[in-house]
């Protein structure tokens, strides 16, 4: 929690291990019209209890910062604490006041709850971006994507449920039929294996390899094929069913007899 704590228009210090100035929470008091101005930060700290509580927060914090410490002079000047001493402090001076203490923690968590909530859907328009670049994605696959983030951001369904997918030269807006290499072959009697295909394809730029990390790759690395940009006249990169940080190269089949006669150049 980054954000200042403002109680009654006054704002509360902190130091820079995050303690909070009780003294700024007194004045805060003071000025909410609570009699609180016998209720100093020094007689708080001098109760049995409030000293117990201290002695268990050194033990159970654990994290090598004292939870009182005292400033004096310069303009720093004040007693800070850590949270839970805050609380403390201020059901010590009224219910009324922990109240409103507690409340305006809880909207402060609430803000930064939804910022990084926000942080994390900008964070992923980001990495699709990238993606979409890096590897060609299709519009499809571009839309999927933009979906899944969507509904993670709770945001009412906006985008069309198709985008289309066509050739990179297609002017008409429409989209075309695809499929996997291997079943291409198949209904055109090819008698090679989508691996022999994809090394040939690669010799003229049409696919290329990519590579993620993988516990069951070899040397870490798992490989796979996508298509170029270049490859994208001929078909379209999806999101592999195998794997959702792969693609599979699918082909137009409008467009696998001009991919066949690229083929036959392919010495």
């Amino acid at each position: 929690m980054n954000q200042l704590l403002v109680i009654e228009g006054i704002t509360v210090r902190r130091d820079t291990d995050g303690r909070y100035c009780l003294n700024d929470l007194h004045y805060a008091a003071i000025q909410s019209g609570l009699n609180a101005r016998t209720k100093e930060p020094s007689k708080f700290l001098a109760n049995s209890q409030i000293n117990e509580l201290v002695q268990e927060l050194t033990v159970t914090q654990n994290m090598g910062i004292a939870p009182v410490s005292t400033v004096r002079g310069g303009q720093q000047q004040g007693t800070y604490v850590f949270k839970e001493l805050v609380y403390a402090y201020a059901m010590w001076i009224s219910p009324a006041f922990n109240l409103k203490v507690i409340r305006t923690f809880d909207a402060l968590a609430s803000q930064d709850n939804h910022h990084h909530f926000s942080e994390q859907v900008q964070a992923g328009v980001i990495i699709l971006e990238s993606a979409a670049k890096l590897l060609n994605l299709s519009n499809s696959s571009k839309l999927a994507g933009l979906q899944k983030l969507q509904q993670f951001a709770g945001i009412p369904n906006i985008m069309p449920v198709y985008a289309i997918d066509a050739p990179s030269d297609a002017v008409d807006g429409s989209s075309r039929s695809t499929k996997a290499l291997s079943y291409l072959l198949k209904d055109h009697g090819i008698g090679l294996s989508a691996n022999q295909v994809y090394r040939q394809l690669e010799k003229i730029g049409i696919i290329e390899h990519k590579q993620r990390p993988s516990r069951s790759g070899v040397g870490g690395i798992k490989q796979f094929w996508s298509l170029s940009a270049k490859g994208c006249m001929y078909g379209k990169n999806i999101t592999s069913p195998a794997n959702p940080r792969e693609t599979q190269p699918h082909f137009f089949e409008s467009k696998f007899h001009s991919l066949l006669k690229l083929l036959e150049t392919v010495s």
